[in-house]
């Protein structure tokens, strides 16, 4: 069996199927969507904590990630497998515990008269592990829905523009929400309550609707001491170095983009409008990058995407704030780059899963999908804790006109510091990622032989 023949198979996911896996990717927008955009400058300028201590606070959890992600991966590929599945009741599960804690991070802090910083520190850590809860089956799904790399291709996609509109929604009615009550408390209390109400309801309905399908060859399970060997295989450590980087890119940028159209071009209500341009782009994106993809193969897709995302960034520090037609413009071609990666990047997470399979012997996609959920939250978290930390040495201070110092650092912050990151994020994948598309080919091929083999058997 060749590449043509395999790029013939057909899809084993019907239409219904593959709508309920947007509508549950949809549900877990609200979480990071909101706490990239909107965290910290809710801590700075509402709730009042320093921009330094969120940004120590955002770090110190994301290190205690590093250790808790993996092993919750383990956890989840080891927990006893129900008539739904190995990974859809934990995804329900998950995500009633999660919007739990996600109102106590955003109104804890901002109700209770003493101990501010510790209550969004403590939700905060737990936030890392509650999110873990309902994201991680989540991204174990695609490479049990099915073994086809057009089924999971079309997945990917799917999940992206989950994301995508999920993102438009959210962003586009957090400044106009929020500004319509008579106070931001007010409306940020109506926002987080009704958005984690919206992540249980929608999860629920979209994991109801998908099936899994693949099992693992080997029904014995990886050991704990196993996990490292699975952690460090080549393809996922350098994928997960790139996706790191690249999340800590995204998250600077996006936590930084309420602060630019804030105090450098001075109409807050410009943070939808820069949304809405890069989902557009990314729309673009997904048509253009298709072609190179079916011909190149995931890794060059997302080099060639990296380098369109994060070189016109620069010429944004060329142009006059004042002219936001030619702002608009960069920032959407930058998206075009964007959509390109998001086609892909569910994906390459598959193909590691059978890498690790075919090498190793054993099924382990918690633990891999547990690297796509820790670089999730540690990008977002560390790119804005790079944020505070560039507005507190620049003497940023909230709710009036900034220093030229000030100003400088919002550029950095938005600008400057995350092109530079996605630009390595790129450079990684191309210099030290080794799955080809052949080389894909060749583990599919494998693969499929020892199912054949077990269902005979």
């Amino acid at each position: 069996m060749d590449d043509m023949q395999i790029s013939k198979i057909e899809s084993i996911l019907k239409l219904k199927e593959k709508a309920s896996f947007f509508v549950v990717n949809f549900g877990n927008i609200p979480i990071m969507t909101l706490i990239s955009g909107f965290l910290l400058i809710f801590y700075t300028d509402v709730v009042g904590l320093e921009p330094g201590a969120v940004a120590i606070i955002f770090l110190i959890t994301r290190i205690i990630d590093a250790f808790n992600d993996p092993i919750l991966g383990y956890i989840i590929d080891h927990l006893p497998k129900t008539k739904w599945g190995r990974f859809r009741p934990y995804i329900v599960l998950g995500s009633m515990i999660c919007s739990i804690n996600y109102i106590i991070l955003w109104l804890g802090p901002a109700l209770a008269p003493n101990g501010k910083l510790l209550i969004a520190f403590i939700s905060y850590i737990f936030l890392g592990i509650t999110f873990d809860l309902m994201d991680i089956p989540l991204n174990s799904m695609i490479p049990v829905m099915s073994e086809t790399g057009k089924d999971r291709d079309s997945l990917s996609l799917i999940k992206s523009l989950g994301y995508i509109f999920g993102s438009i929604l959210f962003y586009g009615l957090t400044i106009p929400l929020v500004s319509s009550f008579p106070t931001p408390l007010i409306g940020y209390i109506v926002l987080i309550v009704s958005s984690s109400a919206f992540v249980f309801l929608v999860s629920t309905i979209g994991t109801l609707g998908v099936r899994e399908r693949i099992e693992p060859i080997s029904k014995e399970k990886y050991k704990l001491k196993e996990l490292f060997k699975i952690l460090s295989a080549k393809p996922v450590f350098i994928h997960f170095s790139s996706s790191l980087t690249n999340s800590i890119s995204s998250g600077a940028s996006v936590a930084a983009a309420i602060y630019f159209v804030t105090y450098v071009v001075k109409i807050p209500e410009l943070v939808t409008v820069f949304v809405i341009l890069l989902v557009i782009g990314r729309l673009i994106g997904f048509p253009l990058g298709k072609p190179i993809l079916n011909k190149y193969g995931k890794k060059d897709t997302i080099v060639i995407g990296s380098f369109i995302t994060n070189i016109p960034l620069f010429f944004i520090l060329l142009v006059d704030p004042s002219n936001l037609i030619m702002i608009f413009i960069i920032y959407t071609i930058s998206g075009i780059g964007g959509g390109f990666n998001m086609i892909v990047g569910y994906g390459l997470q598959a193909d590691n899963t059978d890498y690790v399979e075919w090498k190793q012997g054993k099924r382990a996609e918690a633990a891999i999908a547990s690297l796509v959920s820790f670089t999730n939250k540690a990008g977002l978290g560390i790119g804005a804790a790079l944020v505070g930390i560039i507005l507190a040495l620049t003497n940023y201070v909230p709710n009036v006109d900034q220093s030229p110092l000030a100003i400088q650092g919002i550029y950095w912050a938005f600008i400057i510091v995350p092109a530079m990151l996605g630009l390595i994020s790129g450079l990684i994948i191309l210099f030290f990622y080794p799955l080809t598309k052949e080389m894909n080919t060749k583990i599919f091929l494998s693969l499929n032989e020892l199912r054949h083999q077990n269902s005979e058997k």
